[in-house]
């Protein structure tokens, strides 16, 4: 059996939104003949493939983890980036009790990004510890951005939640709107996790992108797929801090893409995310998906329920 966990969006940096990614990572799985079960907190129990069972609860509360995790050889462990890590030690127990023999985190590249060792990056070195001292398999799946946060919100701030505001007609402020963003379809993370997931060959760090989109591009996409016109305001950085407070944006988070967004427009031709999508093209088999690709799925799923 294979216990996967989800979280809702958050706002929080490096956090993907998860429940979209592990829908289809469920699919995928029970498609490639597993078990499943998924622990998820009640505002995402809607909406699982046929054959899953699902257990309300957070992977951030120990309890219902450990419950969770029970009979579990593989365990997929999403929802923890942006999270307090407090628990951490005992999830790692709760793994270690109940005989799991791989663990695949989604993980964040904000350890690549700090001065010294953080926190939360030592948390993480003890949990490896703890796992290869008890023969526990694991890898740290590390995606760009997911292009489904148009839909859902959450991290990274440009484009968030971006189909809403197109459908009410409500102005889209952005900063740096033609900067190059690296974006993976959650279908092809879905594919590559499951790989990862079932084939313990697959270990350490595994990072991944799709491909490269700026926010006006994505806007585009969207204008033509919904049928809708969208009113782009450009921000200055100044103003795009000030907006982003207003609305509720962590400082870190603000602070992240204050960093990135000109350091993509700076590079557009970055070597390392291009390695990411060679790294993503490989484990796929194929090319990966394209924004367009998943604003013309995403649209033809909202007709067949809704107009859009």
């Amino acid at each position: 059996m294979i216990l996967l966990t989800a979280m809702p969006p958050t706002r929080n940096p490096g956090a993907v939104p998860t429940a979209p990614l592990v829908r289809l990572l469920a699919d995928e799985l029970t498609r490639r003949g597993a078990e499943v079960r998924v622990l998820t907190p009640a505002a995402e129990a809607q909406d699982w493939p046929r054959n899953v069972t699902v257990q309300i609860g957070e992977v951030t509360d120990p309890a219902a983890f450990a419950t969770a995790v029970t009979g579990a050889q593989r365990v997929f462990l999403a929802g923890l980036v942006g999270e307090s890590l407090a628990p951490l030690r005992d999830l790692v127990n709760a793994l270690i009790t109940a005989g799991s023999g791989r663990v695949v985190v989604l993980g964040s590249h904000g350890s690549d990004f700090e001065k010294e060792i953080s926190g939360e990056t030592w948390q993480w070195s003890a949990f490896e510890r703890s796992l290869d001292k008890h023969g526990i398999g694991w890898a740290y799946l590390r995606p760009t951005a997911l292009m489904a946060h148009a839909l859902v919100g959450g991290y990274p701030i440009p484009g968030s939640g971006v189909v809403e505001s197109i459908r009410t007609r409500t102005p889209v402020h952005e900063y740096l709107p033609d900067a190059p963003y690296a974006f993976i379809h959650e279908r092809d993370l879905a594919e590559i996790a499951a790989t990862v997931l079932l084939n313990p060959a697959h270990r350490g760090t595994i990072d991944v992108s799709g491909i490269t989109v700026s926010t006006a591009e994505r806007i585009s996409v969207l204008e033509t797929v919904l049928g809708l016109d969208a009113e782009v305001v450009e921000l200055s950085a100044e103003q795009a801090a000030e907006r982003w407070r207003r609305d509720g944006w962590p400082e870190d988070t603000i602070a992240v893409m204050l960093y990135a967004l000109p350091a993509f427009a700076a590079q557009p031709g970055n070597p390392q995310l291009r390695a990411q999508e060679d790294h993503a093209r490989a484990l796929l088999g194929s090319a990966p998906r394209t924004f367009a690709q998943w604003a013309t799925e995403f649209a033809t799923r909202t007709i067949g329920h809704r107009r859009v």
